[in-house]
């Protein structure tokens, strides 16, 4: 079996490293922010709670940093950790599942978690949830070892059994949030045992309490500092709305989200719908896999609650001492995988593919238990003189073959073809903006490069990790350039964020590049970006915020809109020191301002708009930017001339700079005239 056993780690590996850098074929941007982190590390940015990503664990950027710095800061050193720790899985799986049931169990599970789109899938992102299953599966084997040795049993073994189980289960906690779930298994587990077998609950319970005890200290100092910096983790605020619901009285929500979350396993239209991870509605498991696994699931629980031991024929379990813990096997399955998937439980299948990834082994160890006691169920009632070698066993493997090929290749082609190749995926990716940087890499000069999402931790993450030291400009053209240092430059913009047209003056396409025709952002172009029109800087500046930045044209494209229609204000900034634009603020730690406009009436504000499409983490002295404010009037707006503002805030506190010498925080532009139709 030691070689099967290796045959399944070989095969895991080449799935996984296959193609490894292509598909997924760019970076999403939490894989992206992770890369940021691990960089950071390298350059001595170390922090016990990293801030990207809704605030992350640090167990995972750290490795990665690690991997770096062997092989360089590249994509292929990013992902190569989950590939590491998915084969990894695989093997804690399997030896586990051999002492727990049987090595049928075993080979099948660690096929199928070879096989299988989840694993697959999870093994080669670069997301941190993706070490879980093995850190989890090796405190599950440390934890099982305190019930298989003697009672009283004590030396160095049993010693390092319990380190063991603490760093396993430490490690979890710094991996991933569903972590501080998922340890509950094993005290569920303690009081099974206090319910059942006393004598057996003897065996181990002093060594989990001082594990668990060991893990509760050490684990001590990041709740300490969570405590006092609640803003690093704002993800827990976001996924408790059914919880608040329960708390309310409110059942619905939360039972709605456990059904959906059950039927995310085996029913098509229920899986994960986000696509990022996994095909949209695609359930876990492949129709004939779902039989086996609802098979698996309805044997254990009828064992737990029956205290019976698993009825698997290989000689194991017709071996009734009350105090084998395999005979409870059964019931720690079902409570690691119930406890293993409480995160989607409650917040529903959107995401489980990350949330569950504590129950990843439970999971598929289910429908390994399914099909080896119905094919044993089934030789079972053939005649005795049916039930040799080619009946008996023959017709098992051959069964077990047809099935795990059957499924392999639907995973497979799901992954690789399917999911891999999907124009949607593709751009979830950021496969034309990669390919902008690539573009971008083997041309000299300043570039201004536009995108949709040029904040700090989103494409300016993408390119770093994939260009470390490309110097790259950010801004989205639909709403703003940026000229460098107020000079000419050249500029990426791609087909999802056309240049608005006040700015086509300025710009002279030089090549437009061609992804696939199917792709939603199917092409980018490189333009030559003219110095700013003169007129723009001609006059003394209109303002001056706090010597941040000084306005020095404003003006509407029309003196004069129709009510119902859109106002649109072309405002044209200089930078002159961009550290005084406001605060730093997380994630990044940088400027984050955000420019208003605002049309008045005697009242108040008649309309408002507040964007900043060339964000100011990415000024620079002497910088030029202009931005465009479109203003949707409302439609019952009398006819009149109405004043109009301009300013600029921090968008994290909503502090206003002020306009130097006038004692205001915002400055009049030319009013705007609104006429009926």
């Amino acid at each position: 079996m030691r070689k099967l056993l290796l045959l399944i780690l070989l095969l895991a590996a080449g799935l996984r490293l296959y193609r490894l850098t292509e598909i997924p074929p760019g970076l999403t941007h939490d894989e992206a922010n992770h890369g940021r982190e691990a960089i950071g590390v390298l350059d001595g940015d170390l922090r016990y709670y990293f801030p990207y990503n809704y605030g992350s664990e640090p167990l995972y950027s750290y490795t990665v940093a690690g991997t770096m710095a062997l092989l360089g800061e590249n994509l292929f050193a990013l992902r190569l950790v989950n590939v590491i720790f998915g084969v990894a899985a695989i093997g804690i799986t399997y030896l586990w599942a051999a002492r727990a049931f049987d090595r049928r169990v075993a080979a099948i599970s660690a096929l199928l978690l070879t096989l299988s789109f989840w694993p697959l899938a999870s093994s080669r992102e670069a997301l941190r949830a993706g070490m879980l299953p093995f850190f989890m599966g090796t405190a599950v084997w440390f934890f099982w070892r305190f019930f298989e040795q003697k009672s009283g049993q004590v030396g160095k073994w049993a010693s390092g059994q319990v380190v063991g189980f603490v760093l396993a289960l430490l490690a979890t906690l710094h991996i991933y949030l569903a972590a501080r779930v998922a340890w509950l298994v094993f005290p569920a587990f303690l009081i099974y045992l206090a319910m059942v077998n006393r004598p057996l609950l003897r065996r181990g319970w002093r060594q989990t309490a001082l594990g668990l005890a060991a893990t509760a200290v050490l684990i001590t100092p990041m709740f300490i500092y969570l405590h006092n910096n609640p803003a690093v983790q704002p993800r827990v605020g976001m996924l408790d709305g059914s919880l608040q619901a329960l708390r309310d009285g409110n059942l619905l929500p939360i039972l709605q989200n456990a059904a959906e979350a059950l039927l995310a396993f085996i029913w098509p239209g229920h899986g994960d719908q986000f696509l990022a991870y996994n095909i949209p509605g695609r359930p876990v498991f492949d129709a004939v896999t779902a039989v086996f696994f609802t098979t698996g699931l309805f044997i254990i629980l009828y064992r737990a609650i029956s205290n019976k031991p698993l009825a698997i024929s290989n000689g194991q379990f017709t071996i009734h001492n009350s105090l084998l813990i395999i005979n409870y096997s059964p019931a720690f399955l079902l409570l690691w995988f119930l406890i293993g998937i409480i995160p989607s439980l409650v917040t529903g299948p959107t995401a489980n593919t990350t949330r569950n990834l504590a129950a990843l082994a439970p999971v598929h160890i289910l429908p390994a238990v399914g099909f080896v006691a119905l094919m044993d169920w089934g030789t079972h009632q053939l005649k005795p003189r049916l039930r040799g070698k080619v009946w008996g066993v023959t017709a098992v493997k051959v069964t077990a073959v047809l099935w795990l090929l059957l499924a392999g290749f639907f995973s497979v082609r799901d992954y690789f073809v399917r999911w891999g190749q999907s124009p949607d995926v593709r751009t979830a990716y950021q496969v034309t903006q990669i390919a902008m940087f690539d573009f971008a890499a083997q041309h000299n000069g300043k570039t201004v490069s536009s995108s949709a999402l040029p904040g700090a931790a989103h494409d300016p993450s993408v390119a770093l990790v994939t260009h470390p030291n490309l110097p790259l400009r950010w801004t989205d053209a639909r709403y703003a350039l940026i000229w460098p240092g107020g000079e000419a430059a050249h500029a990426l913009i791609p087909a999802s964020t056309p240049p608005h047209a006040l700015f086509a003056a300025a710009l002279r396409p030089l090549q437009t590049i061609a992804m696939r025709p199917s792709d939603l952002d199917p092409s980018f172009t490189y333009y030559e970006l003219a110095a700013p029109p003169a007129a723009w800087l001609a006059d003394a500046p209109l303002a001056n915020f706090d010597d941040a930045v000084l306005l020095r044209y404003a003006a509407w494209v029309d003196d004069e809109v129709v009510r119902g229609e859109t106002a649109v204000l072309l405002t044209v900034w200089q930078v002159q020191d961009p550290t005084r634009v406001g605060p730093l603020t997380p994630p990044a730690d940088v400027t984050d301002a955000v420019l208003f406009t605002q049309i008045l009436t005697d009242g108040g504000v008649l309309a408002q708009r507040d964007s900043l499409e060339a964000p100011t983490w990415d000024w620079q002295r002497g910088d030029i930017i202009a931005q465009i404010h479109p203003i949707p009037i409302p439609a019952d707006t009398p006819p009149g001339e109405y004043r109009a503002i301009v300013g600029l805030y921090d968008r994290a506190s909503g502090e206003r700079r002020p306009v130097l010498d006038s004692g205001e925080t915002f400055v009049d532009v030319r009013p705007l005239r609104v006429v009926g139709r």
